[in-house]
């Protein structure tokens, strides 16, 4: 799936994430909390792309998402050298590898949160670096008069947004309360991307790091397994290919459905920024 796509799903994820959250805990978050936690998800539902150079998490950030990015990559690099069985894909499991798979999502979400547990500014640095991404493909994702009048669909512009509302967020008090909800929406938008990445031709490893039989062995044979084997979540005849016509109709409907949802999540707590409530 491309980067609009991540990015629409995450959203939709991070938004109904931060009101189950709100619901659970009797905060009343209202719209600016539906919508932080939306651009939360969809910027985090776009760091597994990290693994590749040019993406958009990859470059949103410039130098600093670039390192980031590189250290993904070697990392990835080395537990595919490290773990891989005879069975498992030729190649170097960079791309679609290690920063994939549901272990790494939670891995990082986990350090995320105890992060923010030592310093707020953890929290802060966080914020900038997946609300970035998120902004600049919820942008080029929605209506043209967005893109022509904010311009937050380019890198500087979408950089630029984040840094500030994450200094509203610091300025008002809340980076203390968003600690823990940065990791949980960390892990989250992540696992949302594996998702979307199943349901193409290109699968992500999920089970890793747990040995699976090879299906092209027989019963009766030694099967010394594979650990990078890639599945889906969709059957074969409804996956699409990243890049084909087809596949980009079927994600800009996807898109589509996403931002129309969004609306639909946060238009009620936009009402009730207008009209009292009564009792």
């Amino acid at each position: 799936m491309e980067a609009g796509g991540h990015a629409c799903t995450g959203a939709v994820a991070g938004a109904l994430s931060s009101s189950a959250i709100g619901a659970a805990t009797g905060a009343e978050l209202g719209a600016a909390g539906t919508a932080v936690g939306a651009l939360l998800g969809a910027g985090a539902a776009l760091l597994p792309d990290l693994d590749a150079d040019g993406a958009t998490a990859y470059r949103s950030g410039g130098p600093l998402t670039a390192f980031v990015g590189e250290a993904f990559q070697r990392l990835a690099r080395t537990a595919y050298g490290a773990t891989r069985l005879p069975h498992d894909p030729a190649g170097d499991g960079e791309h679609r590898g290690l920063v994939h798979t549901p272990v790494f999502a939670v891995g990082l979400g986990l350090l995320v949160g105890l992060g923010a547990l030592l310093t707020p500014w953890v929290t802060t640095l966080v914020l900038v670096l997946v609300l970035a991404p998120g902004i600049s493909a919820l942008s080029r994702s929605g209506p043209r008069w967005v893109r022509r009048r904010l311009k937050t669909h380019r890198d500087a512009g979408a950089m630029l947004t984040a840094v500030l509302i994450t200094a509203a967020l610091f300025v008002s008090g809340a980076m203390d309360e968003l600690g823990w909800y940065a990791g949980a929406s960390v892990a989250i938008g992540m696992i949302v991307h594996s998702i979307g990445d199943s349901a193409t031709r290109s699968g992500i490893p999920w089970s890793w790091p747990l040995r699976r039989r090879c299906p092209k062995c027989r019963p009766s044979a030694q099967c010394r397994g594979s650990r990078w084997r890639r599945s889906h979540v969709l059957p074969e005849s409804l996956r699409w290919r990243v890049g084909s016509r087809s596949g980009k109709r079927i994600e800009r409907t996807i898109e589509v459905a996403c931002l129309v949802a969004l609306v639909l999540l946060i238009l009620p707590d936009v009402v009730g920024l207008f009209v009292p409530a009564t009792t």
